[in-house]
């Protein structure tokens, strides 16, 4: 141990010898001499030194390979010092040295745009400051000024004296010249001091319409007691809690950073005494119960279930007019929110309201507007709920909040436990689990040979049948469309065969395919084809009966659907093995009734409610057709009935064309349900992607499925380019999110797409791997310029850069809204399948 000891010590002894070196040296080297800038004694006064920087001067203690000069000066009073080291053509970067050397602080963009600033409370003394820049000395010469001096008004301002006759108010704005904050400097911000004479519950109220404030709350001796940001409405801050008698700190400061606010951020400030027993005698909206799912899949909604209720002591109207509530989450693209009246006949003492059974209490009831809220969060990992119950007043003001929050594990894709499979004969077990930082592995193991490799697409599709098992199969019942079809089911239609809404695969173009085949059955069987091309007028009432038979058929398809669903689970019951053909058959099955079926019934329900009111059409009826009608509106050449057609083979398009024109005018319903069906079709190709997505597989193509967005490549002619933009989005908490969107509408995210919200000018990120049937087509390059805008461009895998013409995000760029530039090729990274535009 002894041997040990003098070895440590004198190993210690040698490294101080060396650092020792290296600080004479540098020391020594007459560049490495500091000018002399004098003493800083008055605040009104500042020292100044302008240079240039060039390979004559002496190399940078911190940053090698970076030129560097050294200026020293004397702080004869203590006080808040500014240092400041700027340059029209060059990075600078600051350090700070006390008179020996040793670092205090360094700084590398804290002044405006690129510019460098530290600021502190410095005691009398001799410091040194190395003037350096980010760049080195490859950029080449530049002129840089370096500024100190005492930075005035960070003294605390006096509110006064806190009664329960009048608020203390403060106004005022952030800019780059404001103090820094005592906690985080490099954001601006204002002191004040307040006296409590007596005890009591005190709330203070930062609002700013432009800036992110942020309160903190201190003693007098500097202990903080206190800290919010957003606790008010909006982006405000707001702290309320009793204080003791005595003497408060209150510091005003903003979440923006100098460079990344507006040049000037107004605020408002306001101290008051709360009335504890007049606010217990006043109506009060809280929340009682939080229902979140304990694990969530990124990207994928869920819902969030709440009870909330009057727990004061009057009639809410009395107080309010109207409760507010606000769902927020750590990753969230936008805030879920619901406005609930206030009127004298609820919200009464003692009321409470549930969005569902889930959230109920044996006092609860239901009211309209409380309803469960859909979230998203879109990052892996541990994140959080929270929602907020504002009590707002006639004019909009927030007159009560309330929280209640909760932790949520947000998973990268769907988790299922083992299951068992077959592809092409062969049997394989699939699961998929998660780590602690909510990342899913799938794996897939043979029982012929455990430990033998599974190859593409054999892998892709066993996992894709565990997944339809697991996704869809297991909780189809539960689905919204399938439990309204499940409602209006009529007769056991054992004649209808999986076959008929078409085998080429779960996709729109064979859902297309079979409606169009559909359609013309219909208006053929209904006679009504024949009646107009003979010269007979449309009675609307041969409409109505053929929307009601077309609801009658597809209750019967959805019959005997619904049986193979039921006679599958039971099959698969224990240990059963679900075959990669019943995985694709299934998602066909349900894709069609989701879309077709359900269109279709809901219309036969509507013309039966119409005959069964005096009012037929109008009135109530009127109203469920409206909200029926916006689910008929959708863009896109396949959801015009003249485009689909053609699908059911040769047929006389013209004609057809005007029948459908004829029956429209004749029952606008009939219209409206032919749209509804053609834009629910629309949908499904969104939703498988989103179900590969779901199963962490690349794409559908991998599946070898025809008819699915994309098409076999003419070997002769050589690989065609992929056609795409790049698409950028702000996020709320000032990152910009990254991605590729193809000719054809998809969406790829790479797994490293975010721009960081204190990424510095000029310095270029790129993402991971764009990857496109498994390979990567190349990488998404951005960066920010001076103005605080972010250019984007792309790299392909073969090393070529691509610059599209259209290729800038703007500064004010909407948060949560995709921006896309203009579209780029990039060069093939497979030869065999292409993106169809």
């Amino acid at each position: 141990m002894a041997a040990l000891v003098v070895a440590f010590a004198a190993a210690a002894a040698a490294i101080a010898i060396l650092l020792a070196s290296d600080n004479a040296s540098a020391q020594d080297d007459p560049r490495c001499a500091p000018s002399s800038l004098g003493q800083l004694s008055d605040p009104g006064t500042d020292l100044q030194a302008n240079g240039r920087w060039s390979t004559r001067d002496c190399e940078s203690r911190f940053r090698p390979g970076s030129d560097a000069q050294y200026f020293e000066f004397e702080v004869v009073t203590a006080g808040r010092v500014r240092i400041e080291l700027t340059s029209a053509t060059a990075d600078p970067y600051l350090y700070l040295l006390d008179a020996g050397g040793t670092r205090i602080a360094d700084n590398d963009d804290g002044g405006l745009l690129l510019d460098a600033r530290i600021e502190r409370e410095l005691d009398p003394g001799t410091y040194r400051v190395e003037a350096t820049t980010a760049g080195g000395r490859r950029r080449g010469a530049a002129d840089f000024s370096l500024t100190i001096g005492y930075v005035e008004g960070c003294q605390f301002a006096p509110l006064g004296t806190l009664t329960a006759a009048a608020a203390l108010t403060a106004s005022g704005s952030w800019s780059h010249e404001t103090c820094g904050s005592r906690i985080v400097v490099a954001h601006p911000a204002h002191n004040y001091l307040f006296e409590l004479p007596q005890p009591g519950r005190v709330r203070v109220d930062l609002a700013s319409p432009n800036g992110d404030p942020v309160l903190s709350l201190a003693t007098v001796e500097g202990a903080v007691i206190g800290a919010n940001d957003d606790g008010g409405p909006g982006r405000n801050a707001r702290i309320e809690q009793y204080l003791p008698a005595g003497g408060y700190i209150i510091e005003a400061t903003t979440y923006s950073r100098r460079g990344l606010q507006p040049l000037a951020s107004d605020f408002e400030l306001t101290v008051r005494l709360i009335d504890e027993l007049q606010r217990q005698q006043q109506g009060n909206a809280k929340l009682e119960a939080l229902i979140v799912p304990d694990r969530v899949v990124a990207g994928e909604p869920f819902l969030v279930h709440y009870r909330v209720g009057n727990l004061g002591g009057s009639d809410l109207h009395q107080t309010a007019r109207r409760v507010q509530i606000q769902g927020y989450g750590a990753s969230f693209a936008y805030q879920a929110v619901q406005r609930l009246p206030v009127t004298d006949s609820n919200w009464l003492v003692g009321s409470s309201y549930h969005t569902g059974e889930i959230a109920a209490s044996p006092g609860s009831t239901t009211i309209e507007g409380v309803e469960p809220l859909e979230l998203t969060l879109d990052e892996a990992g541990r994140s959080w709920v929270l929602i907020a119950a504002f009590m707002l007043d006639e004019d909009g003001t927030d007159i009560g909040l309330h929280t209640l929050w909760k932790h949520v594990e947000v998973i990268s894709q769907t988790t299922f436990d083992p299951l068992r499979v077959n592809v092409d004969g062969q049997a394989f077990v699939v699961s998929a689990t998660a780590d602690e930082d909510g990342e899913v592995a799938t794996e897939v193991v043979s029982l012929a040979d455990r430990d033998a490799d599974v190859g593409s697409p054999q892998r892709s599709q066993a996992v894709y049948a565990a997944g339809v098992r697991a996704l869809l199969l297991d909780e189809i019942f539960e689905r919204d469309a399938i439990g309204r079809l499940e409602e209006l089911r009529t007769g056991s239609g054992s004649d209808f065969a999986a076959a008929e809404i078409g085998g080429a695969g779960p996709t729109a173009s064979a859902a297309r395919a079979a409606f169009a085949g559909d359609y013309l059955a219909a208006v053929t069987d209904s006679g009504l084809a024949g009646s107009h091309s003979s010269g007979l007028m449309i009675d609307p009432a041969r409409v109505e009966d053929l929307l009601l038979a077309n609801a009658q058929n597809a209750s019967r398809k959805y019959a005997s659907l619904a049986a193979s669903w039921r006679s599958l689970r039971s099959r698969l019951a224990g240990a059963g093995a679900i075959t990669y053909s019943e995985a694709l058959a299934l998602n066909s099955q349900l894709r069609y009734a989701e879309s077709v079926l359900a269109a279709q019934v809901e219309a036969g329900e509507l013309v039966r409610a119409a005959r069964a009111d005096e009012d037929g059409w109008d009135g109530a009826v009127a109203r469920r057709l409206s909200r029926f009608a916006r689910q008929a509106v959708c863009s896109g050449a396949d959801r015009r009935l003249a485009n689909v057609l053609p699908l059911a083979g040769d047929v006389d398009l013209a004609s057809l064309r005007a029948l459908d024109a004829e029956l429209r005018l004749a029952l606008p319903a009939y219209g409206t349900a032919t749209d509804r069906t053609l834009c629910a079709i629309s949908e499904i190709d969104a939703a498988n992607d989103r179900l590969f997505e779901l199963l962490g597989l690349a794409s559908f193509e991998s599946l070898l499925l025809p008819g699915y967005r994309y098409t076999p490549v003419v070997v002769d002619q050589g690989p065609q380019p992929h056609r795409l933009r790049i698409i950028s989005r702000l996020h709320s908490d000032g990152r910009v999110e990254h991605a590729v969107e193809l000719a054809n509408g998809r969406r790829i995210l790479p797994q490293r797409r975010f721009l960081e919200a204190d990424s510095q000018p000029g310095v270029r990120h790129s993402s991971s791997s764009v990857e496109l049937l498994g390979q990567s087509i190349g990488t998404i390059r951005s960066h920010r310029n001076p103005a605080g805008q972010v250019l984007v461009s792309f790299l392909a895998s073969d090393g070529t850069p691509i610059t599209p013409d259209v290729r800038i995000m703007p500064g004010d760029a909407s948060v949560g809204s995709w921006l896309r530039s203009s579209q780029i090729e990039v060069p093939p990274a497979t030869p065999t399948l292409a993106a169809v535009g």
